[in-house]
């Protein structure tokens, strides 16, 4: 994402998901207005706006007095999320498939570099490279209202705290089964991508829900109700 095209407000809230999504800001700390004020060299009111944002998004959560802080993601809405990105991705597969046939060097490229990072087990460059894969596809849509609902879902946090939720699964397979959307996608097939994005996210889900049902067994009790953690001082 070219961050010099966003507004003010806009550039903040990327920056804040980015490093919210990398673990530099971690579940429970705080956003501190005055810090973000003296390094975007702004006034408060573009800081306070990508703080409402994401509280909006449910990346944040705030409190009168007590200012804003990063929300706890839980495996439920993490999921659910997951749902809601597979029927969003199909459609704009759908709709993009045309625009992207035989334009998919860049993906390609992107594919090389997930499989490369799940092979090193590097989160970080597998979550960048992830979400700017999926965000390419859906940007291709050239559907305004899609991309804006995409972004809503905050896939820059989710899937990082999806990665870190399952430790038991096979990365890399995760990581090839975007080969099959580029593919797809380069030869036009619409019906094929819409399919194999629906796919890869719903493998996501059912990786997911097996390891959140197995930590329910372990512990005695369930775990993926949703949680809101207490700011931390600071």
């Amino acid at each position: 994402m070219n961050l010099a095209r966003l507004s003010v407000p806009e550039q903040i809230r990327e920056v804040l998901l980015q490093r919210i999504g990398c673990g530099e800001i971690a579940p429970g700390e705080r956003i501190v207005e005055g810090r973000l004020t003296e390094e975007f060299a702004v006034s408060a009111i573009p800081v306070r706006e990508a703080i409402r944002a994401l509280v909006a998004i449910g990346v944040l959560d705030s409190a009168a007095h007590k200012g804003a802080w990063v929300r706890e993601v839980s495996a439920t809405e993490t999921i659910e999320a997951f749902q809601v990105r597979a029927a969003l991705e199909s459609l704009a597969a759908m709709t993009a498939a045309n625009a992207l046939r035989g334009n998919c060097g860049e993906l390609r490229k992107v594919c090389k570099a997930i499989v490369a990072a799940a092979r090193r087990r590097d989160f970080d460059a597998y979550q960048r490279e992830n979400h700017a894969f999926h965000r390419a596809i859906v940007q291709a849509s050239e559907n305004g209202v899609l991309l804006r609902v995409w972004e809503s879902l905050a896939f820059e946090v989710r899937t990082r705290f999806a990665l870190e939720f399952l430790k038991t699964v096979d990365f890399v397979a995760i990581a090839r089964e975007h080969e099959s959307i580029v593919d797809a996608l380069d030869a036009g097939d619409a019906q094929r991508a819409s399919q194999s994005l629906h796919s890869h996210s719903g493998h996501l889900v059912d990786y997911l829900r097996t390891e959140a049902a197995e930590r329910e067994q372990l512990a005695g009790k369930p775990t993926t109700k949703k949680t809101t953690s207490s700011p931390s001082r600071g």
